[in-house]
């Protein structure tokens, strides 16, 4: 009976959270305060609250998890020195958001950290049915991140799509994976001490780094996850295991696709030499395909003599186009525009490409890697 209950009362603040996040996209943060707060008395009347047992190791998780932090988001800061800095995002809108929203905000975060530890405590039922409460815990606490955040959390195009959902809503499902993990073995302090350092930062910094918003998110998203395995290396029970075959395939698997992920991700981010980008479109069919994507190095006027024939990437009516180069004019002072043309396109472009437009030279032809993206693009 008690589990019925629970389940209806996470799925009656699920419904409240999806409302506040989807629907008003401006939601009264002191209302839905007061209805987790609400949620979290109710909680109390079906669970029993117990005092964390502090495990042997509680004072090493503390400051693992405190340098830890402390030590990434230095990084973060620090690339300022290299890109520049900005004024935070919530900075501008502190001019109209009163102090109290603030102090709310605080009391949030305070009251989903009490609330992740209670279930953690029923998390220890080893029913199956019990991980549906988990599960919907877990999706209310992605829905909490994006309500007490300052970040834009509607999406009416592709780009406020992919800001959404791999910037935010993938960040807070790896974080809260982690400080579930956390909660159940170390208690609720450790958890507050990753919030106050990762999540409540961004609220008094009037300025922030510029460094590029997709670098950040899968520096946030794998963040959890080193914390998870620093934590285990260090609290658990050491035992002196030979070095066996497969620990060593496993291990070169890893660096593989370490590399891997690291490649994709400086292809994706466009902050060096090479990147990547998908082909959205049928212009250039036979050449390029429609779900292909191409790897272009960045164009450098005074380094990189462009010629006809070559494949370009640049930007045009707030589009980004991939053609080919099909005739050049030099204009004065050695600048020069450039005509373009879609390998499937029966007449050349009517534009011209100045050397400010470019991105790159098409280098690399990867097949159909970009389809998902083409499809969500396609949606949108």
């Amino acid at each position: 009976m008690k589990f019925f209950i629970q389940l209806i009362l996470e799925l009656l603040l699920l419904v409240v959270s999806f409302f506040s996040v989807f629907v008003l996209k401006t939601p009264d943060i002191k209302m839905y305060f007061l209805i987790l707060f609400a949620f979290l008395v109710l909680l109390f009347t079906i669970v029993k609250w117990k005092r964390p047992v502090k495990d042997r190791n509680f004072h090493t998780v503390i400051l693992i998890v405190t340098s830890l932090c402390l030590l990434i988001m230095t990084f973060i800061y620090m690339t300022g020195l290299i890109k520049g800095f900005q004024i935070s995002y919530s900075a501008i809108y502190k001019k109209y958001i009163s102090t109290e929203t603030w102090i709310m905000t605080f009391f949030i975060v305070i009251a989903t950290e009490v609330i992740r530890y209670v279930l953690s405590l029923v998390r220890t039922n080893k029913e199956k049915k019990y991980w549906i409460l988990y599960l919907a815990m877990l999706i209310n606490f992605v829905l909490i991140d994006l309500i007490i955040s300052t970040r834009v959390t509607s999406y009416y195009n592709f780009g406020q799509f992919y800001e959404f959902f791999f910037i935010v809503a993938v960040q807070s499902l790896a974080k809260n994976i982690f400080l579930m993990y956390l909660s159940g073995r170390f208690g609720i302090i450790p958890c507050l001490s990753y919030r106050v350092i990762m999540d409540l930062y961004i609220y008094f910094l009037p300025v922030v780094p510029k460094i590029n918003i997709f670098i950040q998110a899968v520096l946030l998203v794998i963040f959890p996850y080193i914390l998870y395995l620093v934590i285990k290396k260090y609290t658990a029970k050491r035992k002196i295991e030979p070095i066996r075959k497969n620990k060593v395939f496993n291990r070169i698997v890893t660096v593989i696709l370490s590399m891997s992920l690291l490649t994709l991700i400086m292809l994706v981010s466009r902050e060096f030499k090479y990147s990547m980008i998908a082909v959205g479109s049928k212009s250039m069919t036979g050449s390029i395909n429609k779900g292909d994507a191409v790897i272009y190095e960045k164009y450098i006027s005074k380094e990189m003599k462009l010629k006809n024939g070559d494949i370009i990437v640049f930007s045009k009516n707030d589009m980004i186009v991939v053609h080919r180069i099909v005739e050049v004019f030099e204009l004065d002072e050695g600048e020069f525009v450039y005509r373009t043309k879609g390998d499937a396109n029966t007449s050349d472009d009517n534009w011209l490409v100045s050397e400010k437009e470019i991105f790159g030279r098409v280098n690399i032809r990867v097949l159909l890697i970009a389809w998902p993206s083409v499809l969500l693009n396609e949606l949108f």
